[in-house]
C-alpha cells in the first residue's frame, strides 16, 4: 500500500475516533507507523490532512450516490436527490469534516481550501447528469460553476441555524423552488416533465 494512503487511512481513523480538533500530526504519524517528518513531507500540515481526508470521504459518498442519481427520471429529480442527500450527510457526520475547525464559529465555516476541489467534484456530477439527461440543463450553465453553486447551497442547508432542522419535504420544496430554476433549461422546470413540455 502507498505511504500516502497509509497516512490518510490513519488520519481518517484518528479523526473518526477522537474528532478533528483532538488529533495531532504526531498521533496520526504514530497510527500510520511513520515519522512526523514523513507526514509533513508526503501530505503536508494538519489542514492538508483534514482536506485530503474530507475529499476521500466525499469521493466515496459520491460514488455510492451516483447509481441512485442516474436512476432518477429527470435532471430535476436527480439534482434534488443530490442536494438533499449531501446536506443530510453533512449534518449527520459523513461529510462533517467540511467544518473541521470548531474555532470557525457556530455556523460552521468550511475549512480553508475546500471549495475549489469540492466544486470540481460536484461539477463532475452535474456534467455526468447533464449527459444523462440531455437538454435539461440551462444552455448557459457551466458544470463547474453549477458544482460550486450547489456546494454553497448544500453547506447553507446543512448549517443554517434556525428553529428546528428542515425536514425532507421542506428541503425538497426549497431546492425545487429556489435552486433548480437557476440550473434547468427554461423549458424544463421543477414539477413539469420534460416529456410533457416537449409536446
Amino acid at each position: 500500500m502507498d505511504v500516502d494512503d497509509v497516512i490518510l487511512d490513519a488520519a481518517e481513523r484518528c479523526f473518526t475516533t477522537s474528532g478533528v480538533s483532538g488529533v495531532t500530526v504526531e498521533e496520526i504519524a504514530a497510527a500510520a507507523d511513520v515519522s512526523r517528518i514523513t507526514v509533513y513531507r508526503r501530505i503536508g500540515n494538519r489542514d492538508q490532512l483534514v482536506l485530503l481526508v474530507l475529499l476521500r470521504i466525499t469521493d466515496r459518498f459520491l460514488a455510492s450516490l451516483r447509481p441512485r442519481l442516474i436512476a432518477e427520471s429527470d435532471l430535476a429529480d436527480a439534482l434534488t436527490l443530490l442536494v438533499r442527500s449531501t446536506s443530510r450527510a453533512i449534518r449527520r457526520e459523513d461529510l462533517s469534516l467540511l467544518f473541521a475547525s470548531p474555532e470557525r464559529g457556530a455556523m460552521g465555516v468550511p475549512i480553508p481550501g475546500v471549495l475549489a476541489p469540492l466544486a470540481d467534484r460536484f461539477g463532475g456530477i452535474v456534467a455526468m447528469l447533464s449527459d444523462q439527461f440531455p437538454g435539461q440543463i440551462g444552455a448557459e450553465i457551466l458544470p463547474a460553476e453549477a458544482g460550486e453553486w450547489l456546494v454553497r447551497v448544500m453547506v447553507s442547508l446543512a448549517t443554517f441555524e434556525r428553529e428546528g432542522t428542515p425536514d425532507e419535504e421542506e428541503t425538497e420544496r426549497w431546492v425545487r423552488t429556489f435552486v433548480l430554476p437557476g440550473l434547468l433549461a427554461r423549458r424544463v422546470r421543477p414539477g413539469t416533465s420534460p416529456r410533457s413540455v416537449a409536446r
